[in-house]
């Protein structure tokens, strides 16, 4: 069971040199924490991740993308629907006619629990 961790501090931690003298030993805390610290100098240089924990925060940033690029089009969707309806022809004096109307474009719209 890999263990969530909320915060690069959380993590346990190991430095360079006992990476390097104990590998297996990291590798096996990796399988059974899901990541650990690596440091140089008391700070944090990298995190070591397990193949299945990469895999995972892989496909959580490769649909965070692509949900980020669909809301893009369609707000360029929309942004270019609202250009095509300015750029139709006698849009200008329809818009200088609703400005000019000081609101008062008609009838009061009937609304609420009196209608």
């Amino acid at each position: 069971m890999v263990a969530k961790r909320s915060s690069l501090e959380a993590l346990p931690r190991r430095n360079a040199t006992q990476v390097r003298s104990r590998w297996a030993d990291i590798a096996r805390e990796v399988q059974t924490s899901g990541s650990v610290a690596i440091t140089t100098h008391d700070r944090v240089e990298m995190v070591l991740v397990s193949a299945e924990e990469y895999d995972r925060l892989a496909t959580r940033a490769a649909d965070a993308l692509a949900r980020q690029q669909a809301g893009l089009e369609r707000l360029a969707a929309q942004f270019d629907a609202e250009l095509a309806t300015l750029r139709e022809p006698g849009a200008g004096d329809r818009l200088d006619d609703m400005l000019a109307s000081k609101g008062q474009g008609g009838a009061r719209p009937k609304a609420g629990q009196s209608y």
